[in-house]
């Protein structure tokens, strides 16, 4: 095997690992059904004073609690867009390299490393990251969707 054999994948690499940057969709897609439902709630509040009585307190809790996850969750997508950058920057370095040792042989262990750094720290840390957030949010959603139904009975009264 030779360098230029990687060449490909490390060139994959590089785009899986700046890609990253598309985590940032959880943020904006994965949120949504919380945010709409805690929207809800709020209209429901807002037009009930018995619904806001009984739901008021807890809304903002939950409320609370859905910031300090958001807060959270940026701080991890800041974290594994770190990761990735660092991981693309030595995949541009492993390419610099092979554009000028490209019929240089290659010995088998150095091209598994480099297909394991070409392949690995993007789905990882968007691996880590999804099951981080789906974890701390589904507790969220329940209780959102719990109070939701407090708040649709509550105003059907």
């Amino acid at each position: 095997m030779k360098y230029d054999d990687f060449a490909s994948l490390i060139q994959l690499g590089v785009g899986l690992n700046v890609g990253t940057a598309v985590l940032q969709l959880y943020a904006e897609i994965g949120l949504q059904p919380i945010v709409r439902t805690l929207d809800r709630i709020k209209r429901l509040a807002k037009d009930n004073t018995t619904v806001h009585d009984q739901c008021g307190e807890e809304l903002d809790l939950i409320e609370g609690q859905f910031e300090v996850f958001r807060i959270r969750l940026f701080n991890q997508y800041r974290f594994s867009l770190i990761i990735n950058a660092v991981a693309a920057l030595a995949l541009v370095a492993i390419l610099i390299f092979i554009s000028f040792a490209a019929e240089s042989e290659i010995s088998p262990e150095l091209g598994v490393l480099f297909s394991a750094l070409a392949i690995l720290p993007a789905p990882v840390t968007l691996g880590v990251l999804w099951r981080n957030a789906s974890t701390a949010l589904t507790p969220l959603k329940n209780s959102a969707s719990a109070l939701q139904e407090k708040a649709l009975a509550t105003s059907a009264s």
